[in-house]
């Protein structure tokens, strides 16, 4: 006539039984334990039973059967609160008209995978989930008070009671298999539905993808039919509509009492009137397109952006300093009134980091928040001489690259790397430049519908073009410049996280970039500039399919971009740039770059001999001297 509490442990390889109560004054309350792989059943009861999991787990699981209630007037309680678990692998059994009382909080939950048998069940307040919709068929009554049932198993059936009650609002998540046209269901023999009770559908997980745009499937009988609602609750509330998603396709869902008397769910392929086609599809489909055009096309257009380096510091520097150093690039320097310039001529290492803060409005798809960043590490040869006034310096250079992306509750990162070279040529002028570039990128993709992987390889090449006009003597600028770039990303194909083999062919990418920059030389060796330009892509195709539907051609949509930036130039071998540019159309938002650069190598002098045909400015000697003292000529005085 006592109680037997057992809390947190485990009764495990029992033979015949684990726990056997035979009076009927007694009790069992089991806390946060669990019985397993007995040989027979692991609790025989003549009385109630109590088990909780609270902040824990209880599990019955590897039994020959649960429990087997030999009393009708006993009861179960299942009570899982503050995240607690309490799950049956095995059966539940006993004699007609025994009861199992679910109950608990919303944070907590009750897993049932097997048939509990001859009973009367009721739930309230917790999450209630089944293996398979039958588990409760060979029980006497449901009873639906309050809380959540879950059906969601990737799977259709349909619970049926000889009784169903429903006495409050209770949640229900259901599969819904869109190419056969049939759903999860709750039926009974006879029903009791009290006033304003409701059965409340709040989520629809489609298993299957149908080539139909509107799909009818039977929910409720019609007895129960009118008092059952669909509240739209999904992985994604998108737009405030109810929504509901196949793997592939998005859908607008309603329900509906029809003229028949039974309940029906309504699906209508999203996004018909919208005028973007990505929004009749699943997002988490569309990774890849997004991932291409807004992550691996955009790395390659920022790197060969930045890989310009030597055109964008030499170019911009004035005339009389550019001809100077070009016609003296072996080391035999001519006197200059900005020896600041010096370091310009030699060969050097130099970085740029970059980031970029945006919004992309994809042509044909979403609207993607997008972080791009790297940095490049490079290094300049001396100046070549080429002949007819023509001449060149060659570039290498190595770059981490990544990109977050996110867009309609799908997130990607992209990290890689890019080796690329650039060949600048000058004459008078006119610069021209052109960079190759080559790498790959690993992806990861997470949402709602699960986490996927997958590879990129990128290649592109770049040119860009640019004529100085000068006034005041170079220390104002007005450089036109046209850019052009071809960019290749190839992502490799995959399976997704729901099962969607997703293939593409390579996305073929070309901008056309003018631009203007003002300049700015002042002293000290300051170099403040303006830029303003414009981006177009006129080609831009890749083919995406999911499980062999094509998906929408996405492009980036034109854009303008302008903003400041400002070098300098110090110490003769040094020189470093910071620039802000922002951006407004198809990517909206701030593109933010920096750099620096050191010469290396020791400068030779020359002995005075040496040097012919230079211009020397006049050089004052100290009033106290009156003889001029012999001169050592050295490169940079």
């Amino acid at each position: 006539n006592t109680a037997l509490n057992i809390s947190n442990t485990t009764l495990d390889n029992a033979k015949d039984f684990a726990v056997n109560i035979e009076n009927t004054d007694a009790k069992l309350n089991l806390v946060n334990s669990s019985i397993t792989n007995t040989d027979g059943t692991g609790i025989l009861a003549n009385t109630d039973v109590n088990i909780s999991a609270d902040n824990g787990e209880s599990r019955f699981s590897g039994n020959s059967s649960a429990i087997q209630m030999n009393n009708a007037d006993s009861v179960i309680y299942l009570n899982a609160a503050n995240e607690g678990i309490i799950t049956f692998d095995d059966t539940i059994d006993g004699a007609d008209g025994y009861s199992v009382r679910i109950d608990g909080d919303d944070s907590a939950s009750v897993s049932i995978n097997n048939d509990i048998k001859n009973a009367l069940i009721s739930l309230d307040n917790t999450n209630l989930y089944l293996g398979r919709e039958n588990v409760f068929n060979q029980s006497a009554a449901l009873n639906l008070n309050s809380g959540s049932l879950h059906l969601v198993n990737n799977s259709i059936g349909s619970v049926h009671v000889p009784q169903l009650a429903l006495n409050g609002i209770t949640n229900l998540s259901v599969d819904v298999d869109l190419q056969n046209q049939i759903m999860d269901r709750v039926t009974a023999d006879n029903y009791n539905i009290s006033d304003n009770a409701l059965l409340n559908v709040n989520y629809l997980n489609l298993i299957s993808t149908t080539d139909e745009s509107n799909v009818k499937i039977l929910f409720a009988d019609e007895q129960l039919a009118n008092n059952v609602q669909y509240s739209g609750d999904s992985p994604v509330s998108y737009k405030g509509t109810n929504v509901a998603y196949s793997p592939i396709y998005k859908y607008d869902v309603g329900y509906s009492v029809e003229e028949d008397g039974l309940g029906y769910f309504l699906f209508n392929r999203a996004g018909g009137g919208s005028g973007n086609p990505s929004d009749s599809f699943n997002p988490s489909v569309l990774s890849e397109p997004v991932a291409a055009q807004s992550g691996g096309q955009a790395v390659v257009t920022e790197t060969m952006r930045f890989a310009f380096q030597h055109a964008d510091t030499f170019s911009i520097l004035p005339a009389s300093v550019r001809v100077s150093i070009l016609e003296n690039h072996d080391n035999r320097y001519a006197l200059t009134e900005v020896p600041a310039y010096k370091d310009i001529n030699n060969r050097g290492f130099w970085v740029r980091p970059f980031t970029t803060f945006e919004s992309m409005d994809l042509k044909n798809g979403p609207d993607v928040d997008a972080v791009t960043y790297g940095t490049l590490i490079g290094f300049d040869t001396d100046f070549q001489e080429f002949g007819r006034g023509w001449y060149g310096v060659t570039s290498g250079y190595v770059g981490y690259n990544g990109s977050s992306l996110s867009y309609s509750g799908v997130d990607t990162i992209l990290n890689g790397g890019l080796l690329g070279a650039t060949q600048t040529f000058y004459k008078g002028n006119f610069f021209t430049a052109l960079t190759l570039t080559a790498g790959a990128s690993a992806g990861s993709t997470s949402s709602d519908w699960g986490s996927e992987d997958f590879a990129m390889l990128l290649a592109g090449v770049a040119s860009k073009t640019g004529y100085n006009f000068e006034f005041r003597e170079g220390k104002f600028i007005v450089q036109p410049l046209l850019a052009l770039n071809y960019s290749f990303v190839n992502t490799f194909d995959y399976t997704n996280a729901q099962g969607v083999s997703i293939d593409s062919d390579p996305l073929h990418s070309m901008q056309i970039n003018p631009a203007i920059r003002f300049i700015g030389n002042l002293k000290n060796g300051w170099q403040p500039y303006a830029s303003v330009g414009m981006v177009w892509n006129v080609l831009n195709s890749s083919k995406v399919t999911a499980n062999d539907v094509i998906l929408p051609k996405m492009s980036v949509k034109p854009y303008v971009e302008y903003g400041l930036g400002i070098q300098r130039n110090w110490a003769e071998k040094f020189s470093a740039f910071f620039q802000a540019m922002v951006r407004n159309g198809g990517r909206t938002g701030v593109a933010l770059t920096g750099g620096f650069r050191w010469a290396v190598g020791e400068d030779e002098a020359v002995e005075l001999e040496e040097v012919q045909n230079i211009y020397v400015p006049e050089v004052k000697l100290p009033q106290e001297k009156k003889e001029p003292k012999a001169i050592q000529w050295k490169a940079g005085l």
